[in-house]
Order: structure tokens, then C-alpha cells, then sequence
């Protein structure tokens, strides 16, 4: 068996890290997160310098998994339909109550309470999401599929407001998230 290159390490390293981070909390230590991967927690220094440059890149790595996954979501179709796909792949992830979400939850708060280091990747995230759907809403007004008089950047404040309300209501039941989603979309559909 070969030896991993340095980035499969850190590849492997930040798997490792996403996971006990989800299961455990941040308090995951190096050492088990080393030891998942069959190194030391010497070499989590080497690739990250300190834990909490390691949390950083979880989050920023996290985010990215979760765009990538609901924009492949809302990549087919007019403006509207491509803008529903987003919200339903959005709040279908964020009401899932799985490990990886709890964590995405978690660490969005710490980025604007007690690691405030994170708040630049959380501003960021903020930004890059409300332009996504405001563009999302602009091809709808191009194609027809959305009304023209819409102020597009309200549009996508207000959706990605609420589901970023659909993140933190994780701990309510499947039922009372169905309906409010389905409350939002026909709000949606009323708006467009």
C-alpha cells in the first residue's frame, strides 16, 4: 500500500475532523481525530497549525458541500423552477437533523458568538447565498417565469432568511417542518 500524499492527508484529516466534529461536538480531540486517520496528532498541526485553523476549514469545507449539493439541485429548468429546487434541496437539508447539519448549525452560530474568526467565512457564505438566488430570480424575470417588478436582491434576502430559519428549526417535528415549508412555498408561489 502506498504511502497518502500530503493533501490526500489533509483530505482525509478534515473527513475525519467533519465527522467527530458532527458526532461529538467541537471538543473532538486531536489525538481521535488523528488516530481515525492512523496518524498523529502532530501531523494535524503540521497541515492546520492549531485546532481552531482546523474548525475554520471544516466550515469553510462544509459549506462548500452543502452548495455544491443544492446548487446541483436547482441547476435545471426556467429561473423559478431552478429557485424551488434550491429552497426544496435547502430546507429538505437543513430540516434533516442529520450529524453533518447539526454541525453546519453549529458552526454558523459560532461564527457569530464564540469564534468570531469564522465570522468572515459566515459573512461570505451569507453573501455568496443571497446572490446565487437573487440570480436565480433575474434569469426568472429574464425567461418570464418570475414577475419582473420584484426587487431581485430582496428576493433572495428573503429567502435565504428563511432558510437559514429552516437550519435552526431542526429540532421540531418532521410534521411542523412539512407544513411550514409548504406554507413558505405556496407564500413563494404567491410572490412570484
Amino acid at each position: 500500500m502506498r504511502a497518502l500524499s500530503a493533501a490526500e492527508t489533509r483530505d482525509r484529516l478534515i473527513e475525519a475532523a467533519t465527522a467527530r466534529f458532527a458526532a461529538e461536538g467541537l471538543s473532538a480531540s486531536f489525538d481521535v481525530i488523528g488516530a481515525d486517520v492512523g496518524v498523529t496528532k502532530g501531523a494535524l498541526y503540521h497541515h492546520f497549525g492549531s485546532k481552531e485553523a482546523l474548525i475554520e476549514v471544516v466550515y469553510r469545507e462544509s459549506v462548500k458541500l452543502h452548495a455544491a449539493r443544492v446548487i446541483a439541485e436547482s441547476s435545471a429548468g426556467n429561473g423559478r423552477a431552478r429557485l424551488f429546487g434550491l429552497i426544496d434541496a435547502s430546507a429538505r437539508l437543513y430540516t434533516s437533523g442529520t450529524p453533518f447539519y447539526r454541525l453546519l448549525l453549529r458552526l454558523h452560530i459560532e461564527a457569530g458568538a464564540d469564534r468570531t474568526h469564522l465570522a468572515p467565512t459566515a459573512r461570505k457564505v451569507q453573501h455568496n447565498q443571497r446572490e446565487y438566488m437573487a440570480d436565480l430570480v433575474r434569469l426568472g424575470q429574464r425567461d418570464g417565469s418570475i414577475r419582473r417588478d420584484l426587487d431581485a436582491e430582496a428576493v433572495g434576502y428573503m429567502v435565504n432568511a428563511a432558510l437559514q430559519g429552516f437550519l435552526v428549526e431542526q429540532l421540531e417535528s418532521t410534521e411542523t417542518k412539512q407544513r411550514w415549508l409548504s406554507s413558505f412555498r405556496r407564500m413563494m408561489e404567491g410572490i412570484l
